[in-house]
């Protein structure tokens, strides 16, 4: 499934040339398809025909290839395009969701100079008059001056081929860009010149940017980008359980054909999926190579159109697509129950989309699950309680509320991958659900009796800057201050009392909590709390609090004087 021929060019310049020369379109085609960037653009070129060979390009690769390399160092490819070629790069590259992007526009206008006459003339006698008039409109002002003297119309700074039709340019790029296009269209097809004129004089902007955005949304529908709700029907939830049942399953006939054939570029993110693309790579009948490509393009496109990917931002695309493929493996995952040989079934007989519905629908559960604690009797509905997670516990549940779920890994907000992400949000919801339970059920605190509190001659000041691990470990010192298991302030004047107690230094004479202590704290927790699964999430979190306290207070020497202002992880009174 991953492709091409494992033929290898020669090192040798001469040598690959005569190579590449030797083998059929089809094999030439292949090689260009499997290199990226700039050695695509070196093998295009062994071709003694490049012409036919770059015209034999999906349009998709044809826009990659340029926007990695960049348009300037692309001229050449971009000369020898087909019309259609062309027009999906502008179809992709001058719209800002439903507007014309007029710096676009120029910048475009003016490559298309650079790529050469022959090209400029194929622009103008294949494409659209309404496109031209629209992307005209936005930078020329068009009148006729009948009947005025000569010398009144030499005073004004305008351009005129005919000296009937006068042109006003808005700016002076504009016009070293646009001056010598319309010299050429005039040139080339004086007619059409004449009816671009007139329509540049009648026609309303506002008209020819909505007629060319239907336009342009038509031409793209055929590659396969579908319109905004369309798309937005492959995160329409369903329940993963529904395609367990074996009588669901069916033979797909896949999408309708594209246009042309089908971009290979989706499939280089095949390593985004570990266990789908392994799967993936050992189908090898071409019918169903072909019936999954096209599903997998199809998937892709719909899920760029429905994140409202900007279609010419290559880095969101990039990442759309690895959502794609992190949920075709989540997909795939679950319903196979990492079982190969069923995996293999279930993607011959389950279409691409689907697999991607229950991926995304996995994590949607979560979502669920999240929002349903969220609403419960602990955080009472109110998102500002929150708060009161520590970091990355708070930046884990906001991940779990987004509207597309989110994985918080490494520091940032990542896709679920794997049904290990999947297990991994399970517990830590699990987790602060147990957690939270045992406070209000333990401790008597709840964000709610955290707002009543009187907080005055405290450090913290306000309820917003306690965190659970706060709660926990103030409770903790109090036990071992007071024997009494409550969250309620400590004085100040006994915290070196009982840092001294609870730390031991190191070689480095950093403060580390003594082996006996954690002991001892576990011990406790397991004493007063009987339910074995809450236990074991009450200890987990008790290891992360005093991990928490031991970077805080440890790095405080002994003889210092400790000031509550500039340390976190107790509730004290000043």
């Amino acid at each position: 499934m991953t492709g091409p021929s494992l033929l290898t060019l020669p090192e040798d310049p001469k040598e690959a040339r005569k190579l590449f020369q030797s083998l059929s379109l089809q094999n030439q085609l292949e090689l260009v398809l499997r290199s990226r960037g700039k050695e695509r653009l070196h093998t295009l070129f062994l071709s003694e025909h490049p012409e036919e060979l770059v015209q034999s390009l999906p349009e998709q690769e044809i826009f990659l290839t340029v926007k990695e390399i960049g348009e300037k160092d692309c001229l050449d490819l971009i000369s020898l395009t087909t019309p259609e070629q062309f027009q999906y790069l502008l179809d992709l590259e001058f719209w800002k969701r439903d507007q014309i992007d007029p710096e676009k526009v120029l910048h475009w206008i003016e490559t298309l100079l650079e790529s050469g006459d022959k090209k400029v003339a194929q622009f103008i006698r294949t494409t659209d008059p309404e496109f031209v008039a629209l992307i005209l409109k936005k930078f020329i002002r068009v009148t006729t001056l009948e009947g005025e003297q000569t010398e009144q119309m030499d005073s004004l700074p305008l351009f005129t081929l005919d000296q009937f039709y006068f042109i006003g340019f808005k700016g002076v790029k504009t016009r070293e860009v646009f001056e010598p296009f319309l010299k050429t269209f005039s040139r080339i097809d004086s007619e059409g010149y004449r009816r671009l004129m007139e329509a540049l004089i009648s026609e309303l902007e506002s008209e020819l940017e909505e007629t060319g955005y239907r336009l342009r949304n038509s031409r793209l529908n055929d590659y396969g980008f579908p319109d905004f709700e369309e798309a937005l029907d492959i995160y329409q939830f369903i329940q993963p359980e529904s395609l367990l049942k074996r009588e669901d399953a069916f033979k797909p006939i896949g999408p309708e054909p594209l246009r042309r054939e089908s971009s290979i570029y989706y499939l280089t993110f095949h390593n985004e999926g570990p266990f789908f693309s392994a799967i993936l790579s050992r189908i090898d009948d071409p019918q169903e190579q072909d019936r999954l490509k096209q599903e997998i393009t199809s998937l892709c496109n719909k899920a760029i159109i429905a994140e409202a990917i900007d279609l010419s931002n290559l880095s969101g695309t990039e990442r759309v697509i690895q959502k794609v493929y992190h949920y075709l493996n989540l997909g795939l995952q679950y319903l196979s129950g990492e079982d190969e040989k069923r995996a293999l079934e279930i993607l011959r007989f389950h279409p691409i989309q689907k697999l991607f519905q229950c991926g995304g629908s996995l994590t949607l559960l979560l979502r669920r699950r999240a929002e349903t604690m969220l609403k419960g009797p602990w955080f009472e509905g109110d998102r500002e309680n929150l708060v009161l997670l520590d970091p990355p516990y708070f930046d884990k549940m906001e991940g779990g509320l987004r509207k597309r779920p989110t994985f918080y890994r490494d520091g940032v907000s990542d896709d679920f991958k794997d049904l290990r992400d999947l297990k991994e949000m399970e517990g830590f919801l699990e987790s602060i659900e147990e957690v939270t339970s045992f406070f209000e059920e333990g401790l008597k605190v709840s964000p709610r009796s955290l707002k009543e509190m009187d907080w005055s001659g405290c450090h913290p000041e306000r309820w917003q800057e306690i965190t659970l691990s706060t709660i926990f470990l103030t409770a903790l010192a109090n036990r071992n201050l007071t024997e009494n298991f409550k969250f309620e302030p400590i004085e100040r004047v006994r915290l070196k009392g009982l840092l001294s107690r609870l730390f031991e230094r190191d070689v480095e004479g950093k403060g580390v909590l003594r082996t006996e202590v954690r002991k001892e704290l576990r011990q406790f927790l397991q004493s007063i709390e009987t339910d074995s699964k809450r236990q074991q999430h009450l200890v987990a979190f008790l290891h992360f609090c005093l991990d928490r306290f031991e970077e805080e207070f440890g790095k405080i020497p002994s003889e210092e004087e400790i000031d509550p202002k500039f340390v976190k992880g107790l509730l004290v009174r000043k």
